[in-house]
């Protein structure tokens, strides 16, 4: 149960903003709750600019994941604001130093982050979703593949990494051309106060063999990234979808990642032969890779995909 529970018709002052608590809609119970996520990080409030009827979502923390470098994060992705991919990070940190009356009053709230309200599909989402991975076509798959990796690639350029690249942390525009990052939390970046805990990435994401600092370096998303650009360049294909696990969320189970002559890797690998053969090139040196660091950068899936499917 989260610490700060606010309800229905209340009020929240966020410098001179002043927001409300939107209600959870189709509520069974008597008395109206408000919206609220909970996700495995934290607790994720709908909210609404009094003013200006801008819908926005309040993402408190869960106190073993708050910390110093949730504000240094914030402030340091702002520039990634104007890069596609990257709308998300434009975000506001509530600390005591900006914000000491709220602190005082809901101390639950330090750390907490303020940002826009979105509502879109997730990749994972898609995954579930038996009809739509039905319609889910080549070319959908194309301008995906494509937009996802030069999201990533600009990242690893910075010599960051999102550090969990996973399905749930995608967003899908409603013509499947663009995408959206989630979860920027627990992001490495050169220099900043390392995190309470270090990101071991999702469920079948995550490399077999992790170092000490798990996926929090600036190869962390490499080898996530692999596997989500692979899940978007092969779920077009039934008969990869046929050998994924029923109702999965993600193409590989966690026990299947980085073991071959697997029914779903031979049918993966067919499909990424048949797209390029430079593309299951990239694929199969990430998959027997030893470290994060031996699989191939971000940049180099950019330009391959840019050169063989744009």
């Amino acid at each position: 149960m989260p610490r700060f529970q606010p309800s229905c018709g209340m009020f929240l002052h966020i410098g001179s903003l002043k927001f409300e608590f939107m209600p959870q809609p189709l509520s069974s119970q008597k008395k109206e709750t408000v919206f609220v996520l909970e996700g495995g990080e934290a607790f994720i409030y709908k909210i609404r600019n009094i003013e200006t009827k801008k819908l926005y979502a309040l993402k408190v923390l869960k106190p073993a994941y708050c910390g110093k470098h949730i504000a240094y994060i914030t402030d340091k992705t702002v520039p990634l604001s104007n890069i596609p991919g990257f709308f998300l990070v434009r975000r506001l940190c509530i600390t005591t130093q900006n914000y000491p009356e709220l602190i005082k009053a809901f101390p639950e709230l330090e750390y907490a982050i303020l940002m826009p309200w979105v509502e879109a599909p997730s990749w994972r989402c898609l995954l579930l979703d038996q009809a739509a991975s039905e319609r889910y076509t080549l070319m959908e798959a194309r301008y995906l593949a494509l937009a996802t990796a030069r999201a990533l690639s600009s990242l690893e350029a910075c010599g960051w990494a999102h550090t969990d690249i996973a399905g749930g942390n995608i967003l899908l525009s409603p013509d499947r051309k663009r995408i959206e990052l989630l979860d920027f939390e627990g992001m490495y970046v050169p220099g900043m106060p390392e995190p309470r805990r270090l990101s071991r990435g999702s469920p079948g994401y995550q490399h077999r063999h992790l170092g000490p600092q798990r996926q929090w370096c600036m190869e962390g998303d490499r080898f996530a990234g692999a596997i989500l650009l692979t899940e978007m360049l092969t779920w077009w294909e039934p008969r990869v979808r046929t050998r994924a696990a029923e109702y999965t969320e993600t193409l590989f189970c966690a026990e299947e990642l980085q073991v071959p002559d697997t029914p779903i890797w031979q049918a993966v690998r067919n499909v990424l032969y048949f797209l390029h053969p430079d593309i299951l090139a990239l694929f199969d040196q990430a998959w027997n890779s030893l470290t994060l660091a031996a699989c191939p950068d971000l940049a180099t899936w950019t330009k391959v995909l840019v050169s063989v499917l744009a």
